[in-house]
């Protein structure tokens, strides 16, 4: 019956049910952001942007004497077989300035000993070093890079460092023009790198004092554009561009709404909505997801409690959890005070984490979940079935919930695998007493299909998008 024309997701689904997905075939038919969110947002802004009234001078960056292709090479040969990367900043003087030339190895020497201490550096796995090549020009090797980028950032930090220093001696600019280069991508050995970045350099010191110029044009502009894009963001926060819009969680026989999740949404001024896959990763990689992410837990908070007061039907707000977030060693301490400030009660605050989140960690992960639990908080797995947890850990966390990937819900109908996955996910739950939703939900056969395989709850455009909060009053019901 399942191959046959008359065949429909109903059908599918009650074999699902029954147990028959091992014999069927591929081919089967188809706010504001307030005071404390600035301040934490400075305590933890990216390393190489920290100044040294805000962290204890370190002694300075010893010039390195070793010879500058060995240097190079020996770093390069760190990196083959990694997914790392070697990056070389030479270092040139945009016009004649013989007060920054002769106090510009004091300079460099000072500003690289601010981060020598490589616990705090979290761009690079190995070491820095600064030397001079055959022609006197400083050079910069940085070894075991794991972001390109983030060569640009310790540029722009030297640069920033000297000028810095110069206006405090009644002197203007910084005057250094940098160059870089990065291997396997500019050069996969010594000679070829360095030549590289010299010829980078010439491009910076054409371009005029204080600029900086990657030797690969394409990785220059994509790098100035994801740097422009993070500057952007640490201005959206302090201009209140951030909002949260939430998404209604429906309970799949009702269809009535018995959650939200809250998701944070950012209106830049010249770009319009930007899109969280776009500015999410950024705020994990430069650390401004944490105090981002506190703002959005207080607002969903008071959000909530806000629709309780106004008469409304209790209901469970998400919020998702970052694994830097999950991660703070102040994690509990944060909700905790957040919960207390709005008055939430713990019941009806529910937090998302993600499965291969937890898995990276199991002792660290156990013991955080247990503390959230006992602190009355609603716990569920975010994107399940894509992380590859064993079931034997899984019955060891202290959750609520699964959420079914979208990724399994989107071809459920058509696709026997996804059909299979979605049925084990759900009858995992029901023999775990585990609530299970299915994410990305945007039609009836889904809806359908789900129904029958049990599913309790729903989410996804089928019901509604993510909206401001004003949209979503009109889904909820007086108590």
């Amino acid at each position: 019956m399942l191959h046959g024309a008359g065949a429909d997701a109903a059908d599918f689904a009650e074999a699902c049910l029954a147990g028959a997905t091992e014999f069927l075939e591929a081919s089967c038919p188809q706010a504001l952001v307030g005071h404390r969110l600035r301040t934490a947002l400075e305590l933890s802004s990216d390393p190489l942007r920290e100044t040294t009234a805000s962290t204890p001078r370190k002694q300075p960056l010893a010039l390195d004497s070793g010879n500058l292709q060995e240097l190079v090479f020996s770093a390069i040969d760190r990196t083959r077989g990694t997914d790392l990367h070697v990056a070389v900043l030479v270092i040139m003087l945009g016009d004649s300035d013989s007060a920054l030339e002769a106090r510009l190895e004091e300079h460099l020497q000072a500003a690289l000993g601010d981060y020598q201490d490589l616990e705090r550096i979290s761009f690079t796995r190995g070491r820095v070093h600064l030397t001079r090549d055959d022609d006197g020009q400083y050079v910069i090797v940085v070894g075991e890079l794991t972001r390109i980028h983030d060569a640009a950032k310790l540029g722009r930090t030297l640069q920033e460092h000297v000028s810095a220093q110069r206006s405090g001696s009644g002197l203007s600019g910084s005057g250094l023009c940098i160059g870089i280069a990065t291997s396997p991508e500019d050069g996969k050995d010594a000679t070829a790198l360095l030549s590289a970045a010299h010829e980078a350099a010439r491009h910076a010191r054409e371009d005029g004092p204080g600029s900086l110029h990657f030797r690969n044009s394409s990785t220059n502009q994509w790098v100035f554009e994801r740097l422009t894009l993070e500057r952007s963001l640490e201005r959206a926060v302090e201009n209140e561009e951030l909002r949260v819009f939430y998404q209604p969680k429906v309970d799949i026989n009702t269809r009535r709404v018995v959650g939200m999740e809250a998701l944070v949404r950012w209106q830049h001024p010249e770009l319009g909505m930007v899109s969280p896959a776009q500015f999410i990763p950024l705020a994990e990689e430069s650390g401004q997801i944490v105090p981002i992410g506190a703002w959005v837990l207080e607002e969903a908070c008071r959000q909530c409690k806000a629709w309780v007061d106004a008469g409304y039907e209790p209901i469970r707000m998400a919020v998702n959890l970052s694994p830097v977030q999950f991660r703070q060693p102040d994690l509990l301490q944060v909700i905790t005070q957040t919960l207390q400030r709005t008055q939430l009660e713990p019941s009806l605050l529910e937090l998302e984490v993600t499965e291969s989140m937890l898995m990276q960690d199991l002792h660290q992960t156990i013991d955080t979940l247990r503390r959230l639990k006992a602190a009355g908080i609603y716990l569920s797995i975010d994107d399940f079935g894509t992380g590859y947890s064993s079931l034997s850990y899984l019955k060891g966390f202290p959750i609520d919930a699964l959420k079914i990937d979208r990724s399994f819900v989107r071809d459920i109908t058509q696709n026997s695998d996804d059909a299979a996955i979605a049925t084990s996910i759900i009858l995992l739950g029901q023999n775990l007493n585990l609530k299970v939703i299915a994410e990305g939900v945007e039609t009836e056969s889904q809806l359908s299909f789900l129904r029958i395989l049990q599913c309790d709850q729903i989410q996804g455009y089928l019901f509604s998008p993510p909206v401001p909060a004003a949209e979503v009053e009109g889904f909820l019901e007086r108590a």
